[in-house]
């Protein structure tokens, strides 16, 4: 195997096992490291079955974690509304130029809120209709590049939910996602001819759910959200180049 399908596999136990830990992050970080050594639409075929097999498992394992009235009440149907505007806004706007402007978003917030940590500042409540308009800002982004987990984490951020529901909850949203957009690859024929790399880094995705989950059993609920913030942080640095 090249030397760049073998870093690609470093790269995929490093951003899966933060899906394992978090329950997001993994398309993101694969794709933001990944895109060093391959084109993004050669990743996505890939990435994107991994992170299917990686969330079924999660869900199959921590089903009982699923906060179900927050999943379908309050998430999928603002996201899908904003899955839908984001795709008509691909069409229509710039994607890098927004893609700047939505990593600028991130690193405010998640910097603010690493601060407001470091400093003991309390969060404060927040009005009703602040976690249906950032989930639906989130289906946007969804929507325009595959990336809704940081804005989705941003609009969960005054739920208070505890991490092994976070977690459940998230990764169902991405499975969801994730398998209508692996049926669309798999009838264009773009998974079949990949269909071999997959199969070769199911022992990473194995081996990145073990690891993930051992060390979400080891952290607190503050060091779970300094990892979320962080993880977050790192995302849209990545975005930038």
């Amino acid at each position: 195997m090249a030397i760049e399908w073998i870093l690609l596999g470093i790269f995929i136990w490093i951003a899966f096992t933060s899906e394992a830990i978090t329950g997001f992050g993994s398309i993101v970080i694969a794709v933001a490291l990944g895109s060093m050594l391959f084109p993004i639409p050669e990743l996505i075929p890939i990435l994107v079955p991994l992170s299917v097999v990686m969330t079924s498992t999660l869900i199959l394992k921590f089903y009982r974690d699923i906060n179900v009235h927050l999943l379908l009440r309050r998430i999928l149907p603002f996201m899908a509304a904003g899955m839908v505007l984001g795709i008509v806004l691909l069409e229509v706007l710039s994607a890098d130029s927004l893609k700047v402007i939505f990593a600028v978003l991130i690193v405010w917030f998640a910097g603010r809120e690493l601060y407001k940590m470091h400093r003991g500042i309390a969060m404060k409540a927040k009005p009703v209709w602040w976690q249906p308009l950032w989930t639906f800002f989130a289906g946007v982004t969804h929507g325009l590049f595959a990336s809704g987990g940081p804005l989705l984490v941003y609009s969960l951020n005054s739920q208070n939910v505890p991490k092994a529901q976070f977690r459940a909850t998230l990764v169902s949203v991405w499975f969801g996602l994730n398998v209508s957009y692996a049926t669309v690859m798999l009838v264009q024929g773009k998974i079949q001819p990949v269909l071999p790399q997959i199969a070769s880094y199911l022992p990473v995705i194995a081996l990145s759910f073990w690891v993930g989950h051992s060390l979400h059993k080891r952290v607190s609920e503050t060091q779970f959200k300094k990892l979320v913030y962080w993880l977050l942080l790192m995302s849209a640095i990545a975005m930038f180049f």
